[in-house]
């Protein structure tokens, strides 16, 4: 198994959202499930990669807990810094794999794609520290930047972990070269 397909693919089953009658047909602890069933495939010599197993395990736990029509909308309702608290497994998870892929593709010499990682980090810390101005200090302009942040980390480490799937540093086999 080449580890990030399953991550990248767990990724997008969170990101995405296919309602029916009030279920999401693409339910939230199917991605992480995938998502941990690779990360647990990655390399042991990747950086914080247990942390990252107990926060892909914690994620898959907390989707399943607000997976039900109207449970996320019920506990929004009650507090929205609840919502956040529920999301925080998910976004420490994020942030391990952009630090960890970030330190593997810098020690391969892949300058370029550890950037890339380094910004999807930025934009993960973002959107963790955010919601505390918003809530703490009432900065509630901040709000639309937060979940920007949230989707913009998202979105980029699913095209960095597909791009960077059968790179050796992250666990891939490279393609065998046909004729060669």
């Amino acid at each position: 198994m080449i580890p990030l397909q399953p991550v990248a693919l767990g990724l997008v089953i969170v990101a995405l959202v296919v309602d029916g009658n009030g279920w999401d047909l693409l339910p939230d602890p199917i991605g992480w499930a995938l998502v941990l069933l690779g990360t647990l495939a990655l390399p042991r010599e990747i950086h914080r990669r247990d942390a990252m197993v107990v926060a892909a395990a914690l994620a898959l736990v907390a989707s399943a807990v607000i997976w039900p029509p109207g449970v996320a909308e019920r506990v929004a309702d009650t507090d929205e810094s609840l919502s956040w608290a529920l999301s925080l497994p998910q976004l420490a998870y994020l942030f391990l794999l952009a630090d960890g892929l970030r330190r593997a593709a810098r020690g391969a010499e892949e300058g370029s794609r550890a950037a890339w990682f380094a910004t999807a980090e930025t934009l993960v810390v973002g959107a963790a520290v955010l919601p505390v101005l918003v809530f703490g200090a009432g900065a509630d302009a901040l709000a639309g930047i937060a979940v920007l942040c949230a989707t913009l980390a998202l979105v980029l480490l699913v095209v960095l972990t597909l791009t960077s799937a059968r790179a050796p540093w992250a666990g891939g086999r490279p393609r065998a070269i046909p004729g060669a």
